[in-house]
């Protein structure tokens, strides 16, 4: 879908493709993060996605992606992945991941198959605007976003 990412129908029209950076949100679509599981001194703290509010919005969208993916006998992470995969032969992810079994369990997720009904679920469930936090702001380090879009 162009509506995607900002510049898909660029890069498309170019022949670009699409590289999703840590496309599990940092475990929250690997059902990896719970509220009130980070410790003091973990990394995503300073992620906006992670704090107060937004911690607690988003911990029950990915609830949700948690829910279909076990109607589906799939694991949260396979299913957003698939989901990735699903826009387009030019995406492709990059999950990180420091242990075997997870690269194994995040690999099968290119064998699930999504009909045009899940793909209309998830998008009813996990939309891009349910998601709340600036993830930019964490991907700039000391930096912000301004109302403009600009750097600060």
């Amino acid at each position: 879908r162009s509506t995607l990412f900002p510049y898909t129908t660029l890069f498309r029209s170019l022949g670009i493709g699409l590289v999703a950076f840590s496309p599990l949100g940092r475990g929250f679509l690997a059902a990896r993060v719970m509220p009130g599981d980070l410790a003091d001194d973990d990394y995503r703290r300073r992620d906006a996605r992670f704090e107060g509010q937004n911690l607690a919005r988003n911990a029950t969208v990915a609830s949700e992606v948690r829910r279909l993916a076990a109607e589906r006998a799939i694991t949260p992470a396979q299913l957003a992945l698939a989901w990735l995969l699903s826009q387009g032969d030019d995406v492709v992810a990059i999950p990180g991941t420091k242990r075997a079994p997870r690269l194994e369990e995040n690999a099968a997720a290119a064998d699930v198959g999504l009909s045009q009904a899940d793909l209309r679920q998830l998008e009813t469930i996990a939309p891009r605007a349910a998601w709340v936090g600036d993830r930019d702001a964490f991907a700039a380090h000391r930096t912000s976003r301004t109302g403009s879009g600009e750097l600060a």
